[in-house]
């Protein structure tokens, strides 16, 4: 592993440097809000991919208006569900020429390092055990000297292009680990707890193992979250009817439909703000078999994580909903929102149950503190819309947050979920009109009620 600083006037050296070395391997360059990485196959570099949704291929493509969109977004779902080569369907099923698509990569390759030309310093990683050769499909073969003159000669002539900055995703690992582990100390063990020395180690060792997990899963997934089995299960007799797939309880299912409906970067395809409009997407799609059938996207079921999580969800959705008209919210939006806030949290505790900390209130600290870092990074990799991003910083009072934290603070399981604005009162007063939040509130409760009665009563 060889890593560093790089200003703009040495990235050339170091691309030459690999190209002379004949090396194999990946770069990545880390800036403020991205990621990019170069492949190098023989010192040739052979793939180009990047962290930023309009420099991700078929995003790329998408722009370039090479295949329709609609197209382009069910063969990259069919790509993420199988974990098959992109470029591969594009040739296959998409109807790409091979040297089409490799004159669309050179030009996406040299927009790329144009652009981290343009950054200035960018911290820099290469990994010479990165598996380039078994990770291919179609290759470009572009000499790295010839791409840093390209894009030098693009900077100059369009001037900087590179997209507004966005939010990136938490690491888990390094300075970032340091950082959350006191953090979690900190709020996690109380004064009068005694922690000797081996017990902190013992401690660092476990929320490591934890993290790492995690970390293992955001580097493999694009977004995507397994599954349950009770969820999968439901999805495959809908199926077996022919009837189409009711999305209301079933967290992981909408968040995974989310993801593929996301996936694409364009200004011809509008994200579903809605239930019933990610419904319609889904139904368009026709992807749920690829989920269910592999098992990559399954987990195997835990009862009463799975009972906790899916009864949560209907309950804060109907919550919501009814929070919704008062908070200046589409019911199908608070819906929505109310379906995917859930599973990260779901995703910790799992993990939880097999990498147990023995430590109760650190336990507890870390169901409190992690979901909201693992959904950041979640939704950000999916390209979530902002308004749904924005529920898992907590740090700002927007309507639909607004709205979700009416429905939490009337769930029984209330300091289990992430909060989806600040703590402060007076400034979710501040955010909706005179008698909205009392109005939004008594809505809550009366539906709760509801709720509740029916329970009893069944």
């Amino acid at each position: 592993m060889i890593q560093g600083n790089l200003d703009r006037l040495h990235l050339g050296d170091l691309l030459q440097w690999l190209q002379l070395g004949r090396l194999n391997g990946r770069l990545t360059l880390i800036g403020p809000h991205s990621k990019r990485h170069l492949d190098f196959l023989d010192g040739q570099i052979v793939y180009v991919s990047s962290s930023v949704p309009q420099e991700r291929l078929a995003s790329w493509l998408a722009t370039e208006g090479l295949l329709p969109v609609s197209q382009l977004r069910r063969l990259l779902g069919v790509s993420l569900l199988r974990r098959t080569l992109f470029t591969n369907l594009l040739v296959d099923r998409g109807g790409f020429s091979p040297e089409g698509l490799r004159r669309s990569l050179t030009r996406l390759a040299e927009t790329i390092t144009s652009r981290v030309l343009a950054t200035g310093e960018v911290r820099f990683v290469f990994d010479p055990k990165y598996p380039v050769a078994s990770l291919l499909g179609l290759t470009l073969r572009v000499e790295p000297n010839t791409l840093v003159l390209e894009a030098a000669r693009r900077s100059d002539e369009n001037g900087h292009d590179t997209p507004p900055e966005e939010f990136f995703p938490t690491e888990f690992s390094g300075e970032a680990f340091d950082v959350f582990f006191w953090d979690l100390i900190r709020n996690g063990i109380s004064d009068g707890d005694r922690v000797d020395g081996e017990e902190m180690v013992q401690i660092q060792t476990a929320i490591r193992n934890i993290l790492g997990v995690l970390a293992d899963w955001l580097t493999s997934s694009p977004g995507l979250v397994p599954l349950p089995t009770s969820q999968a299960s439901r999805v495959a007799q809908r199926l077996s009817r022919q009837e189409p797939v009711d999305l209301e309880g079933l967290p992981h299912g909408v968040w995974n439909q989310m993801v593929l409906a996301c996936c694409i970067r364009s200004p011809h395809l509008e994200a579903p703000e809605t239930l019933p409009e990610l419904a319609q997407v889904a139904d368009e799609l026709g992807l749920w078999q690829e989920m269910v059938d592999n098992e990559t996207w399954l987990r195997p079921s835990a009862r009463r994580i799975d009972e906790l999580v899916e009864e949560a969800t209907v309950s804060w959705s109907a919550a919501a909903t009814a929070a919704a008209p008062h908070c200046g919210v589409s019911p199908g939006a608070a819906k929505l929102a109310a379906h995917l806030v859930t599973v990260p949290t779901d995703l910790v505790l799992w993990v939880l149950s097999t990498l147990p900390v023995f430590h109760p209130h650190l336990q507890r600290t870390l169901v409190r503190e992690l979901p909201r870092r693992l959904g950041r990074s979640l939704a950000y990799m999916a390209d979530f819309p902002p308004a749904i991003r924005q529920l898992f910083e907590g740090s700002l009072v927007t309507h639909l947050g607004a709205c979700l934290h009416l429905g939490r603070d009337a769930l029984p399981t209330a300091h289990v979920w992430p909060a989806t604005v600040p703590g402060d009162s007076d400034l979710l007063a501040a955010m909706l009109p005179d008698g909205s939040l009392a109005e939004a509130a008594a809505a809550v409760r009366e539906t709760i009620a509801k709720r509740d009665l029916r329970s009893a009563a069944s």
